[in-house]
C-alpha cells in the first residue's frame, strides 16, 4: 500500500465509517500502511480519517488504499461526541461524562 497523504497526518488518528459508531484508532503510519482489516475495506465517501489536530481526510481504494487531503477540520467537542457513541457502544457507563483537553487526548481513551 502506497498512501497518498499519509505524510500530513498527524497521528494517532481514528477512522471513523459513515454508518458506524465505532472508531479504529491508528496509532502511527505503520499501522495504518500495515493493518489487514483495511486493505480489506470497502469505503464510502462520507468515511474518514480523523487525526490528532481534527484534519479530515478521505478515504479511497482502487488498487490500493489512499487518503485524499479535505479542508474540512473537526473540533475538539465533536470528536469527544464521537468517542461518546463509540463507548457507549462498548456497554461503558457515564460516557456523558467523558471529556479531553484536546483531541489528541481523547484518542489516548481509546
Amino acid at each position: 500500500m502506497n498512501p497518498s497523504n499519509i505524510n500530513l497526518v498527524h497521528f494517532p488518528a481514528v477512522i471513523k465509517l459513515h454508518a458506524d459508531d465505532e472508531l479504529l484508532l491508528i496509532a502511527n503510519s505503520s499501522d495504518f500502511e500495515n493493518n489487514q482489516n483495511l486493505k480489506n475495506t470497502y469505503f464510502q465517501p462520507q468515511d474518514m480519517l480523523i487525526d490528532k489536530l481534527g484534519h479530515v481526510f478521505t478515504l479511497h481504494k482502487t488498487e490500493q488504499l489512499t487518503l485524499l487531503a479535505t479542508s474540512e477540520l473537526i473540533q475538539l467537542d465533536e470528536v469527544i461526541k464521537l468517542i461518546q457513541l463509540h463507548l457507549s457502544n462498548h456497554g461503558a457507563c457515564c460516557v456523558s461524562k467523558f471529556s479531553a483537553h484536546s483531541i489528541e487526548d481523547a484518542f489516548k481513551c481509546l
